[in-house]
């Protein structure tokens, strides 16, 4: 899990400025940056950064390479049941020491000011878990790990590796698939996807396979409703 000086924004946690009354602190203001003192108590806690909308095209293009990566599907009954939405905002809040009532470091409001963005940022949905702890990575239970979605971009050699997984896991396993003329992307069952080897199907023709599955076995009750919930705008949207 990175720091917040790790993270792509270098504007991240602005939108709450807590001013020093230390030497130095008013240059450092007047130079547009940050003190030292307050960046090192940022940089003690550890960021996880998840979306809400794995269907926007912008996300895609950005931080899955061109459509060449994968989204990650998790559960958030468990590890993940303590993120919390960031609040987009283009005003400035201010703390100083004066809203202290103790000589404590303002450990609060430094994990507070982790959970804005400015507004700019509005079109990742993001949600974060916020750990004040030098956690390198984040432990969770195969089991969270409810569904993956590889890009259609990916590599032959990636793609092979990850639908292996998902199979010995018993992981859904879906595929984005570009609809240019709606402006969306729909999400479809992978094994459809190289059985069909066709680049024109249906959002409808997708949840028909995933409903002939259910019967027959080939599909669980848990992946209908994740390709459900991924595909709900495309499946209102269908004409057909």
């Amino acid at each position: 899990m990175p720091k917040p000086s790790m993270l792509n924004d270098p504007m991240e946690a602005n939108a709450l400025q807590v001013y020093l009354d230390c030497v130095g602190a008013g240059y450092t203001f007047d130079c547009g940056k940050v003190h030292p003192i307050i960046e090192e108590w940022q940089n003690r806690y550890r960021i996880l950064s998840v979306s809400a909308i794995p269907d926007s095209p912008i996300m895609w293009a950005h931080y899955a390479s061109g459509y060449s990566g994968c989204c990650l599907i998790y559960s958030t009954k468990k590890t993940f049941s303590k993120i919390e939405p960031i609040i987009y905002t283009d005003i400035t809040f201010s703390l100083s020491d004066e809203d202290f009532m103790d000589e404590d470091i303002p450990s609060e409001a430094i994990e507070e000011s982790l959970r804005f963005k400015h507004k700019d940022w509005a079109y990742e949905n993001e949600w974060r878990l916020i750990q004040n702890e030098d956690a390198g990575f984040l432990n969770y239970e195969v089991s969270e790990l409810v569904g993956i979605i590889i890009g259609e971009n990916m590599s032959l050699d990636k793609r092979k590796v990850l639908v292996k997984l998902c199979k010995d896991k018993c992981i859904p396993c879906f595929r984005t698939y570009t609809m240019k003329s709606w402006n969306e992307i729909a999400f479809a069952p992978y094994d459809l996807m190289e059985s069909e080897k066709t680049e024109y199907i249906t959002p409808g023709e997708m949840k028909r396979y995933i409903q002939e599955g259910l019967e027959n076995g080939r599909c669980s009750n848990n992946e209908r409703m994740i390709f459900n919930a991924l595909n709900e705008k495309v499946l209102r949207k269908e004409h057909y």
